[in-house]
């Protein structure tokens, strides 16, 4: 025994010793909530280990593994854990396999290191990843335990006959929330003067539409309202349609070429985002830097399966590629439909690997 064991230093906080550790980062851990409440509910003893200089705040037992990695190797010994998962690192990590002594799983993996390390299983969150004979579960984290009903209308998708035509793009600013029209209104300014298109704008809460649409006013943009479309197609002069029903606001998805979410352009909006809805239409979708926390956009931003931009500028960029390369576009949009597809009951899937 050192010093440090007899002066105490080394001592371990309660609850980890002999534990169901999960080592991970904080970030990771942060939205894990679920998934440590079935371990918990599996094994009754899972405890944290966190490999990053982030923090937690949950209720289980945890401690923060040394940066150096023969001092955390040497902390992993002593736990002596029970089994041992890895949450969502990259092969870097796999000596901590090693250092544990005992069963291991690694859930998320995101390379073929993690494959290497002697693990009883390991799992991917879609196909086509880079981590061979890995099961492909779905994330356990993203929280889908089914898929919404998506709304077909051909009909509606068909009011955008003449801007088909007319070699138009098609936006949509889908179900946006407080304070987010003029950050749309800003992004669509900069992409018409790029390339013409149409911006098709729905604020999410029915009590806002009125407000918003009287506030737009002062764009002087050419401004049709769904519920006031007194001809069958929309005109091709038609700057922004504007939507305030529940059903158009769902079924559009079907019928243009790139979604911006709605409720992650601004930390003040008090909606929930929908970026399932538009995956599974088979569209791709481009999501601003609020409420990231949000379980399956979280799951989405680590899977690469969503465009994020931290700020107008990054959110322009990326719609203008996705006008400019719709090969890209349609790559992009099945890529995130298959993943998504992945991810209902994955939670189960991947506890029930566990021993």
């Amino acid at each position: 025994m050192g010093l440090l064991d007899l002066l105490g230093f080394n001592k371990l906080p309660a609850g980890l010793a002999s534990s169901t550790l999960v080592v991970a980062e904080a970030a990771t851990l942060a939205r894990a909530d679920k998934f440590l409440n079935a371990l918990q509910a599996r094994f009754g003893n899972v405890a944290l280990a966190l490999i990053d200089a982030g923090s937690y705040a949950g209720e289980l037992p945890y401690l923060a593994l040394p940066g150096a990695a023969d001092l955390a190797l040497s902390r992993l010994e002593k736990i002596r854990p029970q089994r041992l998962i890895v949450l969502g690192l990259d092969g870097s990590h796999a000596g901590l396999v090693q250092a544990a002594g005992c069963p291991a799983w690694w859930i998320n993996a995101r390379d073929v290191q993690a494959t290497q390390a002697g693990c009883r299983a390991v799992t991917v969150v879609q196909s086509g990843m880079p981590v061979p004979d890995a099961v492909v579960t779905g994330d356990p984290l993203a929280g889908v335990e089914q898929l919404p009903q998506i709304v077909m209308d051909r009909e509606l998708c068909e009011r955008l006959k003449e801007q088909r035509e007319g070699g138009r793009w098609v936006g949509y600013f889908a179900g946006t929330g407080e304070d987010e029209e003029d950050l749309a209104y800003a992004i669509f300014s900069r992409l018409m003067r790029h390339r013409m298109g149409l911006m098709i704008l729905a604020p999410r809460d029915p009590a806002r539409c009125e407000p918003v649409y009287r506030e737009s006013i002062k764009y002087r943009l050419q401004t049709i309202r769904h519920a006031r479309l007194s001809t069958s197609f929309i005109p091709i002069k038609t700057r922004v349609y504007y939507v305030e029903d529940s059903h158009p606001l769902e079924a559009l998805y079907a019928c243009v070429d790139f979604v911006v979410a709605g409720a992650t352009l601004h930390r003040h909006a008090r909606n929930a985002p929908d970026i399932a809805s538009p995956m599974l239409h088979g569209k791709p979708v481009i999501v601003g830097p609020a409420h990231r926390d949000q379980p399956l956009l979280a799951a989405a931003l680590e899977a690469g399966t969503v465009l994020a931009g931290d700020d107008n500028e990054q959110i322009f960029a990326h719609a203008r590629r996705l006008i400019d390369d719709p090969a890209y576009s349609q790559q992009l949009a099945a890529q995130a439909k298959a993943w998504l597809q992945t991810q209902p009951g994955a939670l189960e899937r991947v506890v029930a690997l566990i021993e």
